[in-house]
């Protein structure tokens, strides 16, 4: 299906005022951006500044909508401008002026708050997921995260420890000239970098955060902004308030705005629903949560989109002793009926386009193949190969999944399949904080061997590695997806491959490789590639709907205009 250009409503004579409410998933909430999730960018996007960042689409299918733009930098580094030399391994940024912290004081934004930010995603009590593609790029970043994982061991996880740390230690590769430059030196030339420091972990960060854990309860409640909100009020898991942000400047900010008033992030109870409201509630615009979430009002261009999920997949952790023969894998990838699972999706998300899976990396993301190993729904074969492999029937596997969105009614068609097939499993379902930190550290999160999960591309372009990377690559240093703990040299070698080519296409073609040995070897079960959807063009009582296309799709809740009487 394919819809007209996106084009947001013309203006309109309605005030600047009012108050938005956004319906999101509880992992989603405005934290410390230094471990924030890519997914949380919409939202991270409302108090924090990147180096670069990324526009409102007036039409989804333009280029420019997919290309970073510069925000706390004056310009995106190039050989044109002289910020990126010869080699492509070194970028040098000049930093923006009139960019200002939420503090008595009003302080400049400079680049070593860039360079602390980058310091910060490496923390050992809550690194951020995006650290493996940053470890792999950067000079220096991945010694600097591993060395302070390896000193932590040793150390109490206090505040005061980690800074100390973080400000007696140095990445070789991220350094401030003076408040102005910043320069940023990669171990290799990367295709994807610039969009990369995009993400909310590449976010600028203020000396005051040093007083607080990194993703604890009181760093959100007393994070400092230099976005156009900041953090009045915060109740972990329940709801977020951020209000307008006195220091920050319009002319000094190109790509956001601040049409509400205020703007509360109503926390999702973990089933896909917020607190009750009243009717005279203030303006709501939904958030499509992971794993199946409520749909948009249409779907992004269908077939020719850029930025298809992998929507649903299953996961395997490989750590469980129950995955060591292969064959016992494969009838998993055998038995699930995935035909069904489209079936299910199509009557609970009319009109989004979803095709059976059998790789990992969906249409319209670098790399993507149509080869499928494993033919969906064949629970004949697969207990012959369980019977082969000598696997009787004992104790029930134990499949969890996010209550959010569809995951119940995935994980309980594929456990059903599972057990017909002689692989006796149970779903059990969780919150979505708790969900999120089981896949996260499966090895003190209790007993799981499957997961439903989805995946959603970090960014747009040249974009390989959003996938096989931060899925199966096997790295020392936290983060990423590789929640089941696959690790295969040949993977690894085809993954550094991708990361050392100098043109697209043998990334693509490495990126590939990646993916189809990995799906061979089933490290995880793709189910299905969904297409991407856009947030409704008008939801009740607010104007100002664009979307931004690499942060999926997602509502520009700066531009965000609610409806105010008067």
């Amino acid at each position: 299906m394919t819809v007209a250009p996106y084009r947001p409503e013309p203006a309109t004579a309605r005030r600047r005022g009012g108050v938005l409410r956004v319906v999101a998933p509880t992992d989603a909430a405005p934290l410390d951006p230094s471990c924030a999730p890519a997914s949380a960018a919409p939202f991270v996007r409302l108090h924090t500044r990147q180096l670069v960042t990324w526009q409102t689409a007036r039409d989804v299918r333009d280029w420019q909508a997919v290309t970073p733009v510069p925000d706390l930098a004056l310009e995106v580094p190039s050989t044109w401008n002289a910020g990126l030399g010869a080699s492509h391994r070194s970028y040098v940024f000049h930093m923006r002026p009139g960019v200002r912290w939420d503090t008595p004081d009003r302080r400049p934004v400079t680049a070593h708050d860039v360079v602390r930010g980058f310091k910060r995603m490496c923390n050992p009590v809550r690194p951020s997921p995006s650290l493996a593609y940053f470890a792999s790029t950067v000079r220096g970043l991945a010694d600097f995260a591993t060395a302070w994982a390896a000193e932590a061991t040793h150390q109490a996880g206090d505040a005061a420890t980690l800074a100390a740390y973080q400000n007696a230690h140095e990445i070789p590769g991220v350094f401030a000239l003076d408040d102005e430059t910043l320069v940023i030196e990669l171990a290799r030339p990367a295709l994807d970098f610039v969009h990369m420091l995009a993400l909310p972990a590449a976010s600028a960060v203020p000396v005051e955060h040093d007083a607080f854990v990194p993703g604890s309860p009181e760093a959100a409640a007393h994070l400092r902004s230099n976005g156009p909100y900041r953090v009045r009020r915060h109740r972990p898991g329940e709801w977020v308030e951020l209000v307008r942000n006195p220091a920050w400047e319009p002319a000094a900010d190109p790509y956001r705005r601040a049409e509400a008033d205020r703007v509360e992030l109503r926390l999702s109870d973990g089933a896909g629903r917020a607190d009750a409201e009243p009717t005279d509630a203030p303006a709501e615009v939904p958030v499509v949560p992971a794993v199946g979430g409520l749909p948009a009002a249409e779907p992004v261009d269908g077939d020719g989109a850029l930025g298809w999920a992998l929507d649903p997949y299953l996961l395997l952790n490989l750590r469980d002793p129950v995955w060591a023969d292969p064959r016992v894998r494969q009838a998993v990838a055998l038995a699930v009926d995935k035909a069904a699972v489209a079936d299910l999706y199509r009557r609970h998300r009319p009109g989004v386009p979803v095709r059976v899976a059998g790789s990992l990396i969906p249409p319209g993301n670098a790399g993507h193949d149509t080869a499928d190993p494993y033919p969906t729904g064949d629970p004949a074969r697969a207990r012959e190969l369980l019977a082969s492999a000598g696997h009787a029937d004992g104790t029930p596997l134990v499949l969890i999944h996010p209550h959010s969105g569809l995951g119940p009614e995935v994980a309980h068609a594929c456990a059903s399949d599972l057990t017909r097939a002689g692989l006796p499993t149970r779903a059990v379902g969780l919150a979505d904080a708790a969900y999120t930190e089981a896949l996260r550290a499966p090895a003190t999160a209790g007993g799981w061997q499957l997961a439903v999960a989805a995946r959603v591309p970090d960014w747009l372009e040249h974009n390989g590695r959003v996938f096989a990377q931060a899925m199966l690559q096997a790295t020392p240093v936290p983060g990423g997806a590789n929640h089941g703990g696959y690790a295969a040299p040949e993977v690894d070698a085809l993954i550094e491959r991708a990361l050392d080519a100098p043109e697209p296409w043998r990334a693509d073609a490495a990126w590939r490789a990646a993916a189809e040995r990995a799906v061979a070897d089933v490290a995880v079960v793709p189910i299905l590639h969904r297409a991407p959807v856009a947030a409704p063009r008008r939801p009740d009582r607010v104007d100002g709907i664009a979307p931004l296309p690499p942060q999926g799709y997602a509502v520009d809740l700066t531009a965000a205009r609610p409806e105010v009487a008067g």
